[in-house]
């Protein structure tokens, strides 16, 4: 795992996150946990998936892209959480499983690695299955394999929690 503060420069981070903040940018309402509590929610927009950009705010994340060592992109996904009374956690998690694994036994893939770029600091973080947490901290980086377990957990002490998730391949495929 590689943990980046100040990730990107001063203007690169003000104009992904003016996207974001932006009135382009559309949100579906989505539970955090498969099946479970109703209010355990956050608000997703996805920006690009399986070889195809689904807002300009592809156009804007080219600044992240550069900074990456990226074979393929496979999907940009934003998250926004907004704040509950008590901490709520999503369900462990792959960001992507090969179809021959089912969501009780997923099959991770080892040649892709997860990004998360924090838009805003706050209380919340990201926790991974060997109790490892970065902490939500604005403009901070984290890069790890997809193929560990990891899960959102979110704030207490603002408004909203706002992350960026970026799969992508590196390195050789075979």
């Amino acid at each position: 795992m590689k943990i980046y503060n100040d990730f990107l420069d001063n203007c690169d981070f003000n104009k992904v996150r003016d996207c974001v903040y932006g009135d382009d940018i559309r949100w579906e309402k989505t539970l955090k946990v498969f099946g479970g509590d109703e209010n355990n929610y956050q608000y997703v927009h996805l920006a690009y998936s399986e070889l195809v950009p689904l807002s300009n705010f592809f156009n804007v994340s080219s600044c992240i892209f550069n900074k990456l060592q990226v074979l393929s992109l496979y999907r940009i996904k934003i998250n926004m959480s907004p704040s509950f009374p008590e901490r709520l956690y999503s369900d462990f998690h792959y960001d992507w499983n090969s179809s021959r694994g089912t969501h009780e036994n997923p099959i991770p893939c080892a040649i892709m690695k997860t990004g998360i770029l924090y838009l805003n600091t706050n209380d919340g973080y990201t926790e991974f299955e060997n109790g490892e947490i970065v902490e939500s901290i604005e403009n901070r980086f984290v890069e790890f394999p997809s193929n560990i377990r990891h899960r959102g957990v979110s704030q207490t002490n603002s408004d909203w929690r706002g992350v960026i998730n970026f799969n992508y391949f590196v390195g050789d495929p075979r």
